[in-house]
């Protein structure tokens, strides 16, 4: 192997690695994006749901002819 020949194997070796890096660091912002877009969807449903329970008890409290109490 001559001198150019073992230089450019460097290089792509090299660049080859940079690019692995570089893929890897984008598979966990992704995995990192992900997660979070998750927690705001649970946020986001629970919070739903409360409103849901919360209609649910004040048309009881109205059908009672009570005040409804929030």
């Amino acid at each position: 192997m001559d001198h150019n020949s073992y230089l450019y194997e460097q290089f792509v070796t090299t660049h080859r690695q940079e690019l692995e890096r570089e893929a890897e660091h984008y598979r966990l912002l992704a995995h990192v994006r992900g997660q979070h877009r998750h927690t705001i969807q649970l946020a986001v449903g629970k919070f739903g749901s409360l409103l849901v329970g919360l209609g649910t008890r004040l048309k009881q409290y109205e059908h009672q002819g009570e005040p409804a109490l929030l």
